[in-house]
């Protein structure tokens, strides 16, 4: 083989690695998790209401992130109520992109939501992870354990609850061993009900570091070996 020939042969390998190395670098690309967090959100609050008061909020704790976003998918009627016999079609058809689930309430289990339940349980099996606050009942009913709730029935659920004056719990909230923690809220805040949602804001904002399986995993061994009556945001993120 000539040198101008054995030049042409080098270049010609030269070429090919680097064609080789540009698709693997390609593929690679692809095959990265999406850098966008998309939180989905379910409430009870008026569409108004999570525009002015939900939303900024949680824009205001994932500031640095500048990728993560809460999309109100709350099913309302005509007149602008929550119309929650519409939220377990909503909850079938998630929006393609979605991180995580948001529940910004919680209910007792009864007949009219066992479809509900059923359908976040397959969701929770396939792999999508489901956040939400412990809650309230309604003005008519009594406290009771989160076990007897929508979200305690839950596969996996990751369950915040809220604490008031002196760290203690709020009274009127359902309980049980299903909350992974309850969260001391900013004075300004405090028996408002934001410490889930800021918890959720903490979560977006850490998302990319776990898978949705790995995260529910990761907190519920955070819990277990933890001496804390209550972990705080810190512990956990």
């Amino acid at each position: 083989m000539t040198k101008c020939n054995l030049w042409n042969f080098r270049k010609a390998v030269a070429g090919a690695v680097l064609i080789l190395a540009s698709c693997g670098a390609t593929w690679a690309q692809a095959a990265l998790p999406p850098t966008k967090t998309t939180v989905i959100y379910f409430g009870q609050q008026k569409a108004e209401d999570f525009e002015l008061k939900v939303k900024p909020v949680f824009e205001e704790k994932v500031r640095p992130c500048k990728s993560c976003e809460i999309v109100n998918f709350t099913p309302y009627t005509k007149e602008g109520a929550v119309d929650l016999e519409a939220l377990h079609e909503r909850v079938e058809s998630l929006p393609v992109g979605t991180s995580f689930v948001f529940f910004d309430f919680n209910m007792k289990v009864n007949e009219a939501n066992k479809d509900l339940i059923e359908t976040l349980n397959k969701k929770a099996d396939s792999g999508l992870m489901i956040v939400g606050t412990a809650g309230i009942p309604k003005t008519s009913e009594a406290s009771g354990p989160l076990s007897r709730t929508v979200l305690g029935q839950i596969h996996g659920a990751i369950i915040i609850g809220e604490l008031g004056e002196r760290d203690r719990l709020m009274p009127t909230g359902f309980y049980g061993p299903e909350m992974l923690t309850a969260l001391r809220p900013p004075k300004d805040m405090l028996g408002q009900g934001y410490s889930p949602l800021i918890f959720a804001a903490a979560l977006a904002e850490n998302w990319q570091k776990r898978s949705s399986s790995e995260w529910v995993e990761y907190l519920k061994n955070k819990k277990m070996k933890s001496r804390k009556i209550w972990l705080e945001l810190g512990d956990m993120f």
